[in-house]
């Protein structure tokens, strides 16, 4: 089996995303506004069953809940244990191998990785959306942006970025591994402070789930930020946010309550910007060729690139 599948078969990670409380409570949320009764609901992924259940109990008459791997057994304990087993169907199987021929009223998913296309669960997702999904049926989440935004975040560079090597260890000078790190254009996921940020995030992707290709993501643009204060910028966040039904939105942001998908850092050589200033970013999002459930950012600032793997 694949290593990914066999990952989210353990109960630890599991419970990692359950607890997740703006995570589990938006989706919640969302699918109470969105199924309605008799509906039949698909929960793409459906780890420990719990969207497919709470769907079942939103009023589906019908649900299935899809994972291919171990947690599939554990869904339908649990699904037998709340008395759902004469509405939810818990099915092992790869998402894209499953087809009810355009019956099913809504798809519902948490799919999304870091930069929320890490792990590359979408293009199964988009396979079972068009082989499932009735004409004018609902995707859960709908749309889905990924953005970008500078920052400027001394504490964070210096403690868990290049800026650590600045300082000596036990006495012994280390502070020509900061620009061979700079070089090594690794990025981080933790949690950004929303005062670092120089500008507002600007979205790189924006995605109708509804009408999205499997391309669609690995976009190639240019942004521009205006500087809100003179800063040294050591850094972009990037993170996702996403409309879960018409009144439930969940942003996975810095200024956002935190989720167990932090932000993503991206540290560079700091520079001096000034208040005011325009900032152009050139970008592009693309697959990993060496991990193929990674991706890769592609920033251009000025006369500097920079290439960093996420996932």
């Amino acid at each position: 089996m694949d290593h990914y599948f066999h990952s989210y078969g353990g109960l630890g990670l599991q419970r990692y995303m359950v607890s997740d409380k703006p995570r589990t409570d938006s989706f919640a949320a969302a699918i109470k506004e969105v199924v309605q009764e008799g509906d039949e609901v698909i929960d793409v992924g459906t780890g420990t069953g719990l969207l497919a259940i709470l769907a079942a109990k939103a009023g589906a008459k019908k649900v299935y809940g899809l994972d291919d791997s171990d947690i599939a057994e554990v869904a339908k304990t649990l699904v037998e244990r709340n008395g759902l087993t004469d509405v939810v169907d818990i099915v092992r199987c790869n998402a894209s191998n499953f087809d009810l021929g355009n019956t099913t009223d809504v798809i519902v998913s948490e799919w999304l990785g870091l930069l929320a296309f890490a792990e590359a669960m979408l293009d199964d997702l988009i396979v079972a959306r068009d082989a499932n999904l009735k004409p004018g049926g609902t995707m859960i989440p709908s749309e889905v942006d990924v953005l970008l935004a500078p920052v400027s975040c001394p504490d964070l560079y210096n403690r868990e970025g290049p800026g650590f090597w600045r300082e000596p260890i036990h006495g012994i000078d280390y502070s020509i591994l900061e620009e061979l790190e700079q070089n090594q254009e690794l990025s981080l996921q933790i949690r950004v402070p929303a005062e670092s940020m120089l500008a507002k995030g600007q979205p790189m992707v924006s995605l109708n789930l509804a009408t999205a290709s499997s391309e669609d993501p690995w976009e190639r643009g240019e942004l521009e930020f205006q500087m809100e204060r003179g800063a040294r910028l050591d850094g972009f966040v990037g993170w996702f946010s996403m409309q879960l039904s018409p009144s439930v939105r969940l942003d996975t942001g810095p200024d956002s309550p935190l989720t167990h998908w932090r932000q993503i850092h991206f540290p560079f050589k700091p520079f001096d910007v000034e208040a005011g200033q325009i900032l152009k970013v050139r970008y592009t999002l693309d697959r990993s060729e060496q991990h193929s459930r990674a991706i890769l950012l592609d920033l251009a600032v000025g006369e500097n690139r920079y290439c960093y793997q996420v996932g």
